[in-house]
């Protein structure tokens, strides 16, 4: 369904988000988040001591801004560690003269290999209580740390089964990611990225776009965007906090941008994404699309926005593009019961929408652009019209 018009401002590594399906019933809550509160306070004491013995071997040195560092990583963990109090009062007096050597560069990577394997056991035990939101934190804190070939190895072998939800560590957007089979390291691989509208059916999107991917060697990626809704229901974005929603609710588009690249930038780094990629967006999802693809031309091939909403100001922070921006394909349905009117009720509808985003594409030099009514067709996600159009892009 296409989000009621509103006026709202505008708005390397990597996390696996444990799919912790099939839980087991635990105890009464408080019970509960009693043990689970116990445990995380006693695995993280563990990991903030890494950080406090890395500290205090790097202050021998007389390195004070590294084992600042260090003890903030450990302040982070447990502010009330004995053992941080007094590695930061030694820390305080040093002069900082100290030189980087090579012994102590290879102490510093084994603290952080030392504490990713302390977060892989925390993420564990977040499993065990139940809790997929502090699972997914502290798989993102060891990826972070440790990117190991190993680690990668591992969920690259989950993608290729089924969408898995990942995070990049250096921003909270979250996205389902397909691999293709047989994906290998070291090799260049096209991805799509596919946007879903108000339903915020995200892991729905990425099976339809992976299921019709077929045996096309492209990894997809179905963004958990704030901006392809209205009223956001918590429960079908499981990988953001409250708090985080809150923060963002004013302002989706401006978070969902930079959340898209930076998910792209890590694939890119990891899993031999190509910098360029195909976009769409169904419905809502039009939001990032366009924002997207307005903002980062120079990070589209092509891109194939499916009854999609606009915006005006989606088109703020718009790059003009070189040689008239890469080629694009509107499609709308000539039987989309919000054609004319939202939900049949409130304007503007799909098509007057789509009058907007063609204006844009036109101020801010964007020719290479394609608009089609599809016959017979309502509103949908056009999985099939939408490859068809990217293997036409990639075939010229």
């Amino acid at each position: 369904m296409p989000i009621l018009p509103r006026r709202w401002p505008l708005l390397s590594s990597l996390v696996l988000c444990l799919l912790l399906l099939g839980l087991p019933v635990l105890e009464e809550a408080g019970a509960k988040d009693s043990k689970l509160a116990k445990a995380v306070d006693k695995q993280r004491k563990k990991i903030a001591l890494v950080w406090v013995k890395l500290a205090q071997d790097l202050a021998k040195a007389d390195l004070k801004t590294e084992a600042e560092q260090a003890l903030g990583k450990a302040t982070a963990l447990a502010p009330k560690e004995e053992a941080l109090t007094k590695a930061t009062a030694t820390v305080a007096v040093l002069a900082g003269a100290g030189t980087p050597t090579d012994a102590t560069t290879k102490r510093i990577r084994k603290a952080y290999a030392d504490a990713a394997k302390g977060h892989d056991k925390l993420a564990k035990v977040y499993v065990k209580h139940g809790d997929a939101g502090g699972a997914l934190r502290e798989t993102l804190a060891a990826l972070a740390l440790d990117p190991s070939k190993k680690r990668i190895q591992s969920i690259a072998a989950g993608a290729m089964k089924s969408p898995l939800l990942l995070k990049s560590p250096t921003h909270d957007a979250a996205a389902f990611v397909s691999l293709p089979k047989g994906w290998k390291p070291g090799k260049s691989y096209p991805v799509l990225v596919s946007v879903d509208g108000a339903g915020a059916n995200f892991k729905g999107n990425a099976n339809a776009f992976k299921g019709g991917r077929g045996s096309r060697e492209f990894i997809t990626v179905a963004p958990h965007a704030l901006s392809c809704t209205n009223a956001i229901n918590p429960s079908k974005f499981p990988a953001y906090t409250q708090a985080l929603i809150d923060k963002w609710n004013g302002n989706r588009v401006a978070f969902d941008v930079p959340g898209l690249l930076a998910m792209l930038d890590f694939l890119h780094a990891h899993f031999g994404a190509e910098k360029k990629v195909a976009i769409t967006g169904f419905s809502g999802g039009g939001n990032l699309c366009y924002g997207f693809l307005l903002r980062h031309p120079e990070r589209v091939f092509c891109a194939a926005p499916a009854c999609a909403n606009f915006q005006p100001g989606l088109a703020q922070g718009a790059k003009t593009p070189k040689d008239g921006g890469p080629p694009v394909h509107v499609m709308t349905g000539e039987k989309d019961p919000h054609r004319h009117l939202t939900h049949g009720k409130t304007p503007p509808g799909i098509e007057q929408q789509t009058d907007w985003a063609m204006k844009a594409f036109e101020e801010n030099g964007f020719t290479n652009v394609t608009r089609t009514m599809l016959p017979g067709v309502g509103h949908s996600s056009l999985v099939r019209q939408v490859w068809d159009f990217v293997d036409e892009t990639r075939g010229k």
